[in-house]
């Protein structure tokens, strides 16, 4: 009788233990799962970098010595034959830092008696010695180590009291043909086609910019294993007559839609991607998702719907669906 008991005992024992494993355990698994509410919201998808600005120029080099008299401000749009300054002639000892400055910039220095311009384009009284070899026709030679051997703070002002025969007094500036030179770090997620439009932000030594940039070319730079990339463009920003080596911001892309974690997404038997969705008894279902753009670490989904490449209109998830974080 003792022995029947505990068959029986062992039997109810065993008939909770296998129903603890088939419907309460798995539960409770799934419960210990991360998971998370997914809301709307947007991803920029961008890169940082150092860049470098080339640009169309000419230093204009005194013909005479004298005391001076500015009639255009910095950065003004001037035309051909407009007088930027006036020079008292009179004798002056030359400046040796100046001097210096004129024999790098030989190849696009232009000798004025009259102190005009002889180009349309924005006034500067600026030079760092680099606008022989920085220029929009010479981007193909340059490097990434050309970016990092540009040394921060090695502009000269050339506005001065006094300027000897000679010496570098201002720049005209080109202010729609410039380049903006910087190499990236391959991104599976980011590709940057030539031709388009992109924004770019640019902090220089006159503060942070933002400008509408188009891509001339990227391409892989074998020496360096980066994407070259060279931007083009013919709209002003402050700063741009006198900016060589900046911080760049590239904004590939702003995208709305459904925020998940890349982390979350997974693929089912027939290779196409999705996410698991808690139902409303609780379980973890699969659902296909069509991701829009991502930034690497998240990415911007459809919602409620979208279309398949068949055209198909296919279910998705929607705002406040629970996923878990990895399945």
């Amino acid at each position: 009788m003792r022995k029947k008991r505990l068959i029986i005992i062992a039997y109810v024992f065993l008939l909770i233990l296998l129903y603890f494993v088939i419907y309460i355990l798995p539960n409770l698994l799934v419960s210990l799962k991360s998971s998370y509410a997914v809301q709307y919201g947007e991803i920029e998808v961008s890169q940082t970098a150092s860049g470098i600005i080339a640009r169309d120029e000419n230093v204009y080099t005194s013909a005479s010595s004298g005391k001076t008299n500015y009639l255009i401000k910095e950065d003004d749009l001037v035309r051909v034959g407009t007088k930027i300054l006036e020079v008292d002639g009179s004798k002056i000892d030359c400046d040796e830092e100046l001097r210096k400055l004129s024999k790098k910039v030989k190849d696009v220095s232009v000798a004025t008696g009259d102190y005009t311009a002889q180009y349309d384009g924005l006034v500067a009284y600026c030079c760092d010695g680099n606008e022989s070899k920085l220029r929009p026709d010479k981007v193909d030679q340059i490097s990434e180590s050309t970016i990092n051997n540009i040394k921060d703070g090695a502009i000269v002002n050339l506005k001065r009291r006094e300027v000897a025969k000679k010496e570098p007094v201002f720049k005209i500036v080109n202010r729609s043909n410039w380049n903006l030179v910087c190499f990236l770090k391959k991104q599976p997620h980011i590709e940057y086609s030539e031709g388009s439009g992109i924004k770019v932000g640019i902090e220089g030594a006159s503060g942070k910019s933002s400008v509408i940039m188009v891509i001339q070319s990227a391409k892989l730079d074998k020496k360096s294993g980066k994407i070259k990339l060279v931007l083009s463009s013919d709209r002003y920003y402050n700063g741009m007559t006198s900016d060589r080596r900046v911080k760049v911001k590239l904004v590939d892309s702003v995208n709305k839609g459904l925020i998940i974690k890349n982390t979350s997404i997974i693929k089912n038997k027939k290779g196409q991607k999705g996410v698991m969705v808690k139902n409303k008894v609780g379980d973890y279902v699969f659902k296909p998702i069509n991701v829009i753009a991502t930034d690497g670490e998240n990415s911007v989904v459809a919602n409620n719907l979208f279309y398949d490449k068949k055209g198909k209109a296919v279910d998705t998830i929607v705002t406040y669906d629970i996923i878990l974080t990895r399945p």
